[in-house]
C-alpha cells in the first residue's frame, strides 16, 4: 500500500532504535528490488555492501545516537541487480522513547552522482531566491559562524546608510556586526542566537537597532536560520534578511507616547472611555478603559455586561441612562447627562455620562462615549449656588476658575490679591482659602530659585499687565510653605478674561515636582560620585580637570594636581578581607577631605588611587598641602579586629598651568610622579619636573627589573594556595581530595613576603611574566610529583598571563614539562587563563589550550566578565571551568546588576557544559545566594585563607576524610 514516503523524490526509510526496518518508500524499492513485506523487520545493514555495513555499525550509529543526526555520509548500496550504487546518507532521530523498539530514525539516501545536478539546480534556486528577496526590498546577510565571515547585499548596505558605489568598510566580519549593534540588545541577540544554534528555535528572529555609517540608528527586523552545519553538528553558514522597520517603529513609538499622554490626561481630568459593540445585537460587547474601571471601583480590564454597567447607576437615575441608550440605538441620538452611580465599594459619585452612536450602512453598530468623575465639581457648584447672591459680581470669574482647575490653583483679582485657592494649593502653600483671601499673592505664594535662593518675582504681574498668553517661570522654582517646608514646583500663570476681553484677574497653576527633582538629583549624583566613599568619581574628576586646564590656558592661572596612591592597602585587603578594605577607603577619604580646602576637588579614581585639584594654588602651597596629607597618613592607624595597620600615601604633585596641552599628559605626569614617590620609600611627595621625568621613570623601571631578575636567579618565588570548595555537597568519587588555586609570593632577602599585586604588573611591563609563570608551573608539578601514588587525586589551578600564552617558546616548554610529568600528574593540573589579559594571537592561544587538554590538563577562564572579550574568549578557547570575576560576587546581594550578570554567566556556562567558580566569597549570605543560582564552586576568605602550598597538601587527605570540604 502506498505511504506518505512515496511522494518524496528520494529514497527514504524508517528504522527503530535497533536498526530494524519499519517503513520504506517506492524509490528505495526501485533500487534494491522486492516488495515492502520482503524488507520490513529486517536490519538496515542488509541494504549495504559488507564494507559499508561495518562503517554503519562503527561510525554512523554511534554518531547518530550521540548527536541525534548525521549528514551526507557516503556509503555503498547493494542494488537488486547486484551492482553497487554510491549514495549520500543523512539521518536523524524523529521519535524518542526509553525502549529502543519504540524509537524512530528517518534515513534519506541520495545518489552521489546526482549531486552535481542538484547543486546546479541549487544555484538556479539561489538566483531565484535572490530575485525574490530583492523584490521584497529586504537586505540579505550571510554569516559563517565558524570563521566569522559576513556578507551583505546592496540593499543591506543601503539600510546601513551606504550609497551605491561608496567604498565598503575594510574589515567585514562578525565583529563589524557586533560594533554596529545597540548595546542594550547585544545580550538578548546572543541569547536568541544560542537558542537557534541549539535547535530550540527553528529560526532566529529579532527586532534590533543598528548604527548606520553616519552614526544614526535604524530599526531592522532581523531573520535568519542555520543552513549548514559542520560534520560534528556545529552551525556553519547562517542566512538571513534585514527589513527596514524604522518608520514602523517610529510610528509605534509615536502611538505609544500619544496613548500614554492620553491616559495621563484622562486620569488627570478624571475622564474614562467606553464602547459597546453592537455587531451582534443579541450579545453586545462592552469595553471599559482603565480610568472608567477606576471610576466604578473595579479592577482594570473589567468587562461588564451592558445591564450590569447600567446597574451601577442609582435607581432614581437609572431610567435616564436606559432611555438615553435606547434612543441612541433606535434613533441614533447622543446624550450628555449628569448622573449618580454607586461604586463597587459602595461610594456614591456624581459623573458626567456622554455617548453617541456610530452607523455602518445605515445600521447602528457601535456606541461610544465617556464618563467623568465630577463629584468635586458638583460639590463646588452647589457651594456656588449657595453663594450666588453674594458673589454675583464674581460669577464669571468663578466659572472660568473652576474650568481651569488642574493641579494647585490660585486666582487673584486685577490688583494681584488672592481670591481663591483649591485644596492642592492650600496644602502646598500652607494657607487656607479663608485666611489667604484678600492677601497679596507674594505673601501666600513665596517662591525662590532653588539654585541660588533668589526670590522670584510675582508670576502673575505680566498677565495682569495685558499679556495675552500664559507666562511660565524658568529655572527651578522652590515654594516655601507657610510652615517653612519647601517643595519644588513648576508654575504657569495666565490672565482671566471675560467675554468682553477685559482682564478680571489672573490664575496661577503649579504642581509639586519635588520627587522628580530629587530623583534627577540622585541620578546625577550617582553618575558623578563614587558609591563607596562619596567622593566624585574618575569621570567627573576628568571633566573638572579639563575645565581647570582650559582656565589655566586661557587665563594664565596657576593650579596644582595631586595623584595619591595608598601604601599597604593590599596588605589590609589580604589580611582582613574586602569589607575591611572598603572601611579603610572610607576612613582615609574622610581624612583627606578634612585636609584639603572645601573648594578643592577630591576624587577617588578607582581602587586605592585618589586625586586632588588644588585651584588657584601655587607650587609652594601645593607642596604644603601634599606634605600635610602625608603627615596625616603617618599619624593615622587603621584598626580592625584589634589589629593595627599603618597605611601611608605616596603623592605625585604636578603644577597645573598653561604648559600642558591635554589632561592625558597631565595625568600621566602625575602618575609618574606618584610612582617615583612610591619607589623612593612610600608616604612621601614627589614634585614633577620637566628635566627629571624620564630619568626618574627609567630609574624606577630598572629597579623593578633588577629586583625581579635577582629574585628569579635566587629562586625566591614561593607558592601559597587557596582552596576552592563545592557550593553544595558532591559525591566523594566526583571531586578531588583537594581543589586549590596556586598563588605566587616573592620572598624578600629579609624574609618578608610580597603579594603578587605588587610585582606582577611590573613583570608584565618588563616581559618577565613568562619566566615567573614557568617557575610557578615547575614548582607546582614538583609538588604534585611528590604525592604518594596511592593518595587521592588533587586539582591545582595555576595562573598563566596573556603574555605567556602568546609566547611560542613558553608554550613549547609547558608541553615538554607536561610530557615529562606524565598523564597521572597532568590530570591533577588546571591552567587558568586570565580573561582580562591581552592575548596577542587568539589562534595560538586556542591551539595551546587544545594541546594541553590532550595531555589531560584542565583549562579555566579566570576573571570572567571583567573585560570586554569574555564571550569572545569562550567562542575561541576550549575550557573546562569558568571563574566569575570577584567584582560581580562581592556586591551580589546589594547590586541587581551584579546578580543579573552572575546569572547570565551561569546560564552561559550551563549551555556550554562548563563548571563555574565564584571568586571573592567573603560572606555566608553570598555563598547561599551562589548556591541558589547554581554556581558549582566558590573561593574566598569565607572558605579558606591562603597558606603555604606544602602545608595545604599535607593536610588535604585529612580534610577530605574529616568532611571539612563540605560548605
Amino acid at each position: 500500500m502506498p505511504t506518505g514516503l512515496d511522494a518524496l523524490p528520494c529514497a527514504v526509510l524508517v528504522t527503530d532504535g535497533q536498526g530494524l526496518l519499519q517503513e520504506l518508500n517506492a524509490e528505495l524499492l526501485a533500487w534494491v528490488g522486492g516488495e515492502p513485506a520482503d524488507w520490513i523487520g529486517r536490519r538496515i545493514e542488509l541494504l549495504l555492501v559488507p564494507a559499508s555495513r561495518i562503517f554503519l555499525q562503527t561510525h554512523v550509529w554511534p554518531l547518530l545516537l550521540h548527536q541525534q543526526r548525521v549528514h551526507e555520509l557516503q556509503l555503498m548500496l547493494r542494488e537488486a541487480a547486484g551492482t553497487r550504487l554510491p549514495v549520500l546518507l543523512s539521518a536523524r532521530r524523529t521519535q524518542d522513547a526509553p525502549d529502543p523498539a519504540g524509537q524512530r530514525f528517518t534515513w534519506v539516501l541520495f545518489p552521489a552522482r546526482e549531486r552535481q545536478r542538484f547543486e546546479a539546480e541549487l544555484v538556479q534556486a539561489r538566483q531565484r531566491l535572490q530575485h525574490l528577496i530583492e523584490s521584497t526590498d529586504a537586505g540579505t546577510w550571510e554569516w559563517n559562524v565558524q570563521t566569522g565571515e559576513l556578507r551583505l547585499n546592496e540593499r543591506g548596505w543601503h539600510i546601513l546608510g551606504l550609497a551605491p558605489g561608496e567604498a565598503r568598510p575594510l574589515r567585514l566580519d562578525h565583529r563589524f556586526r557586533l560594533e554596529i549593534a545597540h548595546p542594550a540588545e547585544r545580550t538578548r541577540t546572543l541569547r536568541r542566537l544560542m537558542r537557534h544554534f541549539a535547535g530550540r528555535r527553528a529560526t532566529y528572529v529579532d527586532e534590533v537597532r543598528l548604527r548606520r555609517l553616519d552614526g544614526s540608528w535604524v530599526w531592522v527586523q532581523e531573520r535568519g536560520r542555520v543552513i549548514s552545519r559542520t560534520s560534528d553538528g556545529q552551525p556553519e553558514w547562517m542566512f538571513g534578511t534585514h527589513i527596514d522597520i524604522d518608520p514602523i517603529q517610529r510610528q509605534q513609538e509615536a502611538l505609544r507616547r500619544s496613548k500614554a499622554l492620553l491616559d495621563r490626561t484622562n486620569e488627570l481630568a478624571g475622564v474614562g472611555g467606553w464602547e459597546v459593540d453592537l455587531h451582534d445585537p443579541l450579545q453586545p460587547l462592552l469595553y471599559w478603559s482603565e480610568q472608567t474601571c477606576r471610576i466604578h471601583g473595579v479592577p482594570p480590564g473589567y468587562q461588564p455586561a451592558l445591564d450590569e454597567a447600567i446597574g451601577f447607576f442609582l435607581p432614581e437615575h437609572r431610567h435616564r441612562i436606559e432611555a438615553a441608550v435606547q434612543r441612541g440605538i433606535t434613533e441614533g441620538l447622543g446624550w450628555d447627562l449628569e448622573l449618580q452611580l454607586r461604586r463597587r465599594d459602595g461610594a456614591v459619585l456624581w459623573v458626567r455620562a456622554l455617548g453617541r452612536v456610530e452607523f455602518e450602512q445605515g445600521r447602528v453598530v457601535r456606541l461610544i462615549g465617556a464618563v467623568q468623575d465630577i463629584s468635586e465639581r458638583v460639590r463646588e457648584r452647589a457651594e456656588l449656588h449657595q453663594l450666588a447672591a453674594q458673589l454675583a459680581e464674581q460669577h464669571e470669574l468663578l466659572r472660568v476658575t473652576l474650568q481651569s482647575i488642574g493641579d494647585a490653583v490660585i486666582t487673584t483679582d486685577v490688583a494681584g490679591r488672592v481670591t481663591w485657592l483649591n485644596p492642592v494649593a492650600e496644602r502646598l502653600s500652607g494657607w487656607l482659602q479663608t485666611e489667604a483671601a484678600g492677601r497679596p499673592l507674594m505673601q501666600v505664594f513665596q517662591a525662590v530659585d532653588e539654585r541660588d535662593r533668589r526670590p522670584l518675582p510675582d508670576p502673575v504681574v505680566p498677565s495682569l499687565n495685558g499679556g495675552m498668553g500664559a507666562a511660565a517661570e524658568t529655572g527651578a522654582p522652590l515654594l516655601i510653605s507657610r510652615d517653612g517646608s519647601e517643595a519644588g514646583v513648576e508654575i504657569s500663570a495666565a490672565a482671566i478674561r471675560g467675554a468682553d476681553g477685559r482682564v478680571h484677574g489672573a490664575v496661577l497653576v503649579f504642581r509639586d515636582v519635588t520627587a522628580q527633582r530629587r530623583m534627577a538629583g540622585e541620578m546625577s549624583y550617582r553618575a558623578s560620585h563614587d558609591a563607596l566613599t562619596g567622593l566624585i568619581n574618575r569621570m567627573e574628576f576628568e571633566a573638572r580637570l579639563e575645565r581647570t586646564l582650559l582656565r589655566a590656558q586661557s587665563e594664565g592661572s596657576h593650579h596644582a594636581l595631586l595623584f595619591i596612591d595608598l601604601d599597604q592597602f593590599k596588605l589590609v585587603n589580604d589580611a582582613c578581607g574586602h569589607a575591611a578594605g572598603d572601611l579603610l577607603l572610607q576612613q582615609v577619604s574622610r581624612l583627606m577631605r578634612q585636609t584639603v580646602r572645601s573648594r578643592d576637588t577630591l576624587a577617588r579614581l578607582g581602587g586605592d588611587e585618589f586625586a586632588v585639584i588644588l585651584e588657584h594654588c601655587d607650587e609652594a602651597q601645593a607642596q604644603r598641602v601634599a606634605h600635610l596629607i602625608c603627615e596625616r597618613f603617618d599619624a593615622f592607624r587603621f584598626i580592625h579586629d584589634e589589629r593595627r595597620f599603618r597605611v601611608g600615601a605616596s603623592v605625585g604633585l604636578v603644577p597645573l598651568d598653561r604648559r600642558w596641552r591635554s589632561i592625558t599628559a597631565l595625568m600621566q605626569a602625575a602618575d609618574v610622579s606618584c610612582y617615583a614617590a612610591k619607589e623612593a620609600g612610600r608616604n612621601r611627595v614627589h614634585v614633577w619636573f620637566d628635566s627629571d621625568q624620564a630619568v626618574r621613570q627609567r630609574h624606577g623601571e630598572m629597579r623593578w627589573a633588577s629586583r625581579l631578575e635577582q629574585a628569579l636567579d635566587e629562586d625566591r618565588f614561593v607558592l601559597h594556595a587557596q582552596r576552592i570548595l563545592p557550593c553544595r555537597p558532591e559525591p566523594a568519587q566526583a571531586r578531588p581530595a583537594l581543589h586549590a588555586e596556586v598563588l605566587v609570593r616573592l620572598r624578600e632577602p629579609d624574609g618578608q613576603l610580597v603579594a603578587p599585586g605588587a610585582f606582577l604588573p611590573a613583570a608584565e611591563r618588563f616581559h618577565l611574566a613568562s619566566r615567573i609563570d614557568r617557575r610557578v608551573l615547575q614548582l607546582s608539578l614538583q609538588a604534585l610529583g611528590r604525592q604518594p601514588a596511592a593518595a587521592p587525586p588533587w586539582l591545582l589551578s595555576v595562573n598563566l598571563s596573556g603574555q605567556s600564552i602568546g609566547d611560542r617558546h613558553f608554550c613549547q616548554d609547558v608541553l615538554d614539562m607536561l610530557e615529562r610529568a606524565g598523564p597521572s600528574i597532568c590530570r591533577q593540573l588546571c591552567l587558568e587563563i586570565t580573561e582580562t589579559a591581552a592575548i596577542g594571537s587568539m589562534s595560538e592561544a586556542a591551539r595551546f589550550t587544545s594541546q594541553v587538554r590532550e595531555h589531560g590538563v584542565q583549562v579555566a577562564l579566570d576573571d570572567f566578565g571583567a573585560g570586554a572579550s569574555s564571550f569572545g574568549y569562550l567562542k575561541h578557547l576550549t575550557v573546562d571551568w569558568l571563574k566569575i570575576d570577584g567584582q560581580f560576587v562581592r556586591d551580589l546581594l546589594d547590586d541587581p546588576l551584579d546578580e543579573a550578570a552572575v546569572r547570565s554567566f551561569v546560564d552561559v556556562a550551563r549551555v556550554m557544559g562548563l563548571a563555574t567558580v565564584a571568586e571573592f566569597v567573603d560572606r555566608p549570605q553570598v555563598l547561599q545566594r551562589l548556591q541558589a543560582m547554581g554556581v558549582s564552586r566558590a573561593q574566598g576568605f569565607l572558605l579558606h585563607r591562603p597558606e603555604p602550598l606544602e602545608n595545604l597538601l599535607e593536610s588535604a587527605p585529612e580534610m577530605k576524610e574529616s568532611g571539612r570540604h563540605e560548605t
